[in-house]
């Protein structure tokens, strides 16, 4: 089923609710008079809902839940558009990195964001072609102090391609500054980084980057892009790339021998 033309689910939360919202029941044979009366709610009102006139609310989406046995699908999207206030996928995550309890982060060409110095985050997205740069790069170094700053600080595993350290980003200062950056954070205590050797051969990680966040024991997957991302929180979807970032684990150098590659990589930009 094809979103309405007017509907952008790859960028709006509430959108993408709207569209799971009109699939779900479509897949089922309901009719909106049907899940109407699920609902205690007019068919004009279902419409509006799948339409993305008006959001779906908390209650309602639980009741859809229990009935057509989706696995809290419902109940946790509205949970997470409430959360980033003007639906954006990205905000969405900021908030949710926020509530985390653990976070698992794999990248394919560029230090994960969360793990990036401000001059290497400003060379990256300053490659980018689309908004404001001093907007984008202040929205990532604050979803980092969220993440770093607060009381309880999330256990963070990263996995990270040889190639973000053997490809360079600006100038070797700024290399050369986000190497040491990610040599202090392995030693903090609840931080882990190992990379993946240049020896790897072909693994599911070169698909893509994306995060795992444990949120309220809960895991939400994110796949990460320079421009725009999106939450996966259907658990069989969220299964599929904890299983990949197992697999990409099996091929990740342990912490030792990952320390002496970030060594030598450091020895690269000095």
């Amino acid at each position: 089923m094809a979103a309405r033309p007017d509907l952008d689910p790859d960028r709006s939360i509430w959108h993408f609710i709207a569209v799971q919202l009109r699939f779900h029941r479509e897949q089922r044979g309901w009719s909106e008079s049907r899940l109407a009366n699920l609902i205690d709610r007019t068919r004009s009102v279902v419409s509006r809902y799948e339409s993305g006139k008006i959001h779906l609310p908390a209650k309602i989406a639980e009741v859809i839940d229990d009935a057509w046995g989706t696995n809290l699908l419902f109940t946790r999207l509205v949970g997470f558009a409430s959360a980033a206030q003007d639906g954006d996928w990205l905000v969405g995550l900021a908030d949710w990195e926020r509530r985390a309890t653990r976070l698992r982060l794999w990248e394919v060409v560029l230090v994960p964001g969360l793990l990036q110095t401000e001059a290497y985050a400003r060379a990256v997205l300053a490659a980018g072609l689309s908004g404001d740069l001093e907007e984008r790069l202040q929205r990532r170094m604050d979803r980092q102090r969220a993440v770093f700053e607060r009381d309880e600080t999330p256990h963070i595993s990263a996995l990270i391609n040889w190639a973000c350290l053997a490809h360079p980003i600006g100038d070797k200062t700024v290399m050369r500054e986000q190497v040491e950056h990610l040599a202090h954070l392995a030693d903090v205590p609840h931080v882990s980084i190992r990379l993946v050797p240049p020896d790897a051969n072909a693994h599911p990680g070169l698909s893509g980057a994306f995060e795992l966040l444990t949120v309220d024991a809960h895991d939400v997957a994110y796949t990460d892009d320079p421009d725009e991302g999106r939450l996966i929180i259907s658990p069989p979807d969220v299964q599929r790339y904890a299983l990949r970032y197992d697999r990409i684990g099996e091929l990740a150098a342990p912490l030792g021998p990952s320390r002496t590659l970030l060594m030598e990589a450091l020895e690269k930009y000095s």
